[in-house]
């Protein structure tokens, strides 16, 4: 079989490294303090390693949680007196309980986790208490390195990455409205929409990063209203285009769109009447949103699109 298409021109992010120092660090740490189980430190710095200092913080509790969980209830179940022959069925049992608790305390992403130390607990041939020890201190030993790691060597910027994305979404937001009020066959809402989801995504993750003890320089103000401009846009766009017919653009909304992209509008549509005016009334609130978007992010759109006339039919 012939494998296709391999190329070796990708590039190793810092995350990449990072990870691989802080397993590095761990294994050299467990070999220090003499943990016999220096896998477990490893998986607990890999596992750390999140794109933001905030998911990796907030990871904390609940990975300390799902580890002591799981060894404390393999050390106990481990520990029932029955046959051996009937032990696969205590552990099956045991992996059942460990899933079910985790999604009481809403933390079901943790189950695989979980369940991998349960078992490893279960089946530990050496002395489960010291067993269970070494894999809570390792899993803690991982954790802060993992944590550590991420805070010092280049930590990730959330703050920038949401004002980057904001001004991406901003930019196609202008070229969509472009499409949908000038008629374009090649018009996309949901490019908008993937792009202002990313967005929203980024902003709850640098709410996130508020909460951390440690976070980088953040005007939060700033940030929740780009946001709500963005949120207002993207359900009045969704709003209106919904509508099948071609509006009559005043006079108003047709200078916005000159001063925007340098087009002259000189035809009407077919759309008349109290939905007419509400579809006016939508782009006019759009444009404004735009302008005062290009004011807090420093998008200036008029600089980038050819001037040019328009005779396209609205």
């Amino acid at each position: 079989m012939k494998i296709k298409n391999i190329q070796f021109k990708q590039t190793i992010g810092m995350r990449v490294i990072k990870t691989a120092l802080a397993v590095t660090i761990g294994l050299y740490l467990s070999m220090l303090f003499n943990l016999n189980s220096p896998i477990f430190t490893s998986i607990a710095s890999i596992t750390s390693m999140k794109p933001s200092f905030a998911e990796s913080f907030k990871d904390v509790k609940k990975r300390m949680f799902s580890s002591i969980f799981g060894v404390s209830l393999g050390f106990i179940l481990s520990n029932v007196p029955v046959d051996d022959y009937i032990k696969p069925f205590i552990a099956g049992f045991g992996i059942i309980l460990v899933i079910y608790i985790l999604q009481v305390f809403h933390m079901k992403e943790m189950s695989l986790l979980s369940s991998i130390v349960f078992t490893a607990s279960f089946l530990s041939k050496s002395d489960k208490l010291i067993y269970g020890v070494n894999r809570i201190i390792g899993t803690f030993l991982g954790i802060i390195i993992g944590v550590t790691i991420n805070y010092l060597i280049s930590s990730p910027n959330i703050y920038e990455d949401f004002l980057n994305s904001a001004r991406k979404t901003t930019d196609i937001c202008l070229k969509t409205c472009e499409q949908l009020f000038l008629s374009t066959k090649d018009f996309d809402f949901y490019e908008f929409e993937r792009a202002y989801t990313h967005t929203e995504e980024i902003y709850e993750l640098l709410l996130l990063e508020i909460d951390t003890p440690f976070h980088g320089e953040i005007n939060l103000k700033l940030s929740t209203d780009i946001i709500k401009l963005l949120t207002e846009i993207y359900l009045r766009l969704h709003l209106i285009n919904n509508i099948s017919k071609e509006p009559d653009i005043n006079e108003d909304n047709r200078q916005h769109i000159s001063d925007l992209y340098k087009y002259t509008i000189l035809y009407s549509g077919n759309l008349s009447g109290d939905l007419n005016t509400v579809y006016n009334y939508h782009i006019n609130i759009i444009f404004k949103n735009i302008n005062e978007l290009q004011k807090l992010i420093g998008v200036n759109n008029g600089k980038r699109r050819k001037q040019v006339n328009s005779t396209k039919k609205i």
